[in-house]
């Protein structure tokens, strides 16, 4: 299906639908097969989608839920990963990212982003194999975990990367809150940038993200700043409702959240089924640092752990 006209209001928009209809469906690239569309988001934007599917019957889905400025796509090698598992594993690019339509790594309402999720889960992936479990990196694992406290009937269990559910470290969050102050009358200006050397020590990962034409490396802006804060405080004042299994996971040495948020949601989190996987000297992506497979091995036990094989259903 193509995606519905764009609206005035939403600038940069995402590649034509031939592209994303055409080339990349159902195509078999020599290691997993994949499909890509696009729905209609919030107030018409198109939300672009990726699948990598196995060759057999799929004991389950995975979605993951990316961070800010980057998109789905990234996470390729960790649904691969998967894939060998027998695992279907589904990537959303979130308005304003990679293939999706909007503002670039923007958004009018965290809600948005929420709600976009909302109808892949339920609306795409309606068929999709069960259990079904929610990854979110970053943002994309505050994202995941609003999504979760307010959806917990969608899953059956929710995994945290690098998730930024803390506030701030002070100086960021001085800037934040300016930018929620701005966000009234200054909505779009750029107020927080990110580090791109902290997201990993592998030099070859931190060039192919600056390299990514996917990629924004502009920074965050005055509006999407006050949402995030906004979600934030949810979680904050929520997190013990949250009863799913939960596997959170991060490094030490994470510069771009808070290193003690995965530890934080094990220790909050209302649901006796919590796992906690701290990894020392990583940055802040653990699926790019240099013992990825370790971290992605770890990924698969608990997923073998809460879906044994042939416990699959539609």
């Amino acid at each position: 299906m193509r995606p519905p006209a764009r609206p005035p209001s939403a600038p940069s928009p995402p590649p034509t639908p031939d592209r994303l209809d055409n080339s990349f469906r159902n195509r078999e690239d020599g290691v997993v097969r994949q499909r890509r569309g696009t729905f209609s988001g919030v107030r018409g934007v198109p939300i672009a989608h990726r699948e990598w599917l196995p060759d057999g019957e799929a004991r389950g889905t995975v979605v993951i839920a990316h961070g800010i400025n980057e998109h789905g796509g990234r996470y390729a090698h960790v649904a691969e990963r998967l894939v060998r598992d027998s695992w279907m594993v589904g990537a959303p690019d979130h308005r304003g990212h990679g293939l999706s339509g909007g503002r670039r790594a923007a958004v009018e309402r965290f809600d948005d982003w929420i709600t976009d999720l909302d109808s892949y889960i339920r609306g795409v992936l309606t068929a999709a194999p069960h259990p079904l479990f929610l990854l979110g990196h970053s943002l994309g694992g505050l994202i995941a975990t609003v999504y979760a406290l307010r959806h917990q009937d969608a899953l059956d269990g929710l995994i945290l990367s690098s998730p930024s559910v803390l506030p701030p470290a002070e100086m960021y969050e001085r800037t934040l809150r300016a930018g929620r102050f701005l966000s009234r009358w200054a909505s779009n200006l750029p107020v927080v940038a990110l580090r791109l050397d902290a997201v990993s020590r592998d030099q070859a990962v931190v060039d192919a993200y600056r390299a990514d034409p996917l990629v924004h490396l502009g920074k965050v802006r005055a509006r999407t700043g006050a949402e995030i804060l906004k979600a934030i405080e949810e979680v904050q004042r929520d997190i013990a409702q949250l009863h799913l299994p939960v596997l959170a996971v991060q490094g030490t040495v994470d510069l771009v959240v808070d290193p003690g948020a995965a530890r934080w949601v094990d220790g909050h989190v209302g649901s006796e089924d919590h796992t906690l996987h701290i990894y020392r000297g990583l940055y802040h992506e653990v699926f790019n640092e240099p013992e990825r497979d370790a971290v992605l091995d770890d990924l698969a036990r608990w997923l073998d752990d809460h879906a044994p094989v042939g416990a699959a259903t539609g």
